[in-house]
């Protein structure tokens, strides 16, 4: 006979796939409150792996709902990466189809008792959609508290930023969760990045012959349409922002990991 979950509340669970409906329910009624992940599918270079946005944001999200006892929704792996699709496995969906689901997903939260929204993104163009989304909340529930976090820009200040999405930051923190996953599972999931060694400075993937971006260029290419086969002839090997290989490492994972998640929280606690 299969073991089916209780329905007694566990305190220390709050991600909404791993819960009832019952379970979701009441945690409602004490913290009417929701993190919703947004990831994305996109090349890192040679090394970087398609899922790497993602599971930094999903991992960003379940440490925020840790700690804030805030509940946290299945995270929307699809973002708005359609400017990538020239690279082999790197897909996406138009802008105007992930306003449209966010929406209708963020609807159904509200109808079932949530009065403030979360929205965490590590994926470059869900930046503006996400804009979009946030306006139309607003008009349509004017008492729906609903703010958005870009994991690429909260640490830095986007006046006089060239490029949309920070490569060594993302993998840097991919580096830290897998060196956490590494020490707390005594092994590694599987994939091309593998965990900083265990002194925590040496570099965790090898970026050296990646070719950079010219900011005019890329500046261009936005404005005129961002066609993606004119953004891969830019951008050859799939890194916006061609790291310095001393700055993937899991300490500075750790260090911006650390600071996303006191930034994030203290805005989460304080709405």
């Amino acid at each position: 006979m299969p073991t089916f979950m209780s329905n007694t509340i566990n305190e220390d669970i709050f991600d909404i796939g791993r819960l009832t409906h019952l379970q979701v329910s009441r945690r409602i009624e004490r913290c009417p409150a929701v993190i919703v992940p947004l990831g994305g599918c996109e090349p890192f270079g040679g090394a970087g792996e398609l899922w790497t946005e993602s599971e930094c944001v999903l991992e960003i999200s379940r440490e925020l709902s840790r700690r804030t006892q805030v509940l946290m929704a299945p995270m929307i792996p699809f973002g708005c990466s359609t400017p990538f699709i020239s690279f082999s496995g790197a897909v996406g969906v138009k802008p105007r189809t992930f306003v449209n689901m966010l929406c209708e997903i963020l609807h159904g939260y509200v109808f079932q008792g949530i009065s403030r929204i979360f929205l965490v993104s590590a994926a470059p163009f869900n930046r503006e959609p996400a804009g979009e989304v946030l306006r139309r909340m607003g008009v349509k529930y004017p008492g729906i508290k609903t703010l958005f976090f870009d994991v690429n820009t909260i640490l830095r200040d986007d006046k006089g930023v060239d490029f949309d999405r920070d490569d060594g930051l993302m993998l840097s923190i991919l580096s830290y969760i897998r060196q956490k996953s590494a020490n707390n599972d005594m092994s590694c999931r599987g994939g091309n990045l593998p965990p900083a060694v265990n002194d925590n400075t040496s570099p965790a993937v090898d970026v050296i012959n990646a070719k950079p971006i010219d900011a005019v260029q890329y500046k261009t290419w936005k404005r005129r349409g961002r066609d993606p086969q004119k953004f891969k002839a830019i951008c050859p090997d799939g890194l916006l922002l061609s790291p310095n290989n001393n700055d993937i490492t899991a300490a500075r994972g750790k260090e911006h990991f650390d600071a996303i998640i006191t930034i994030i929280k203290e805005k989460i606690t304080t709405v």
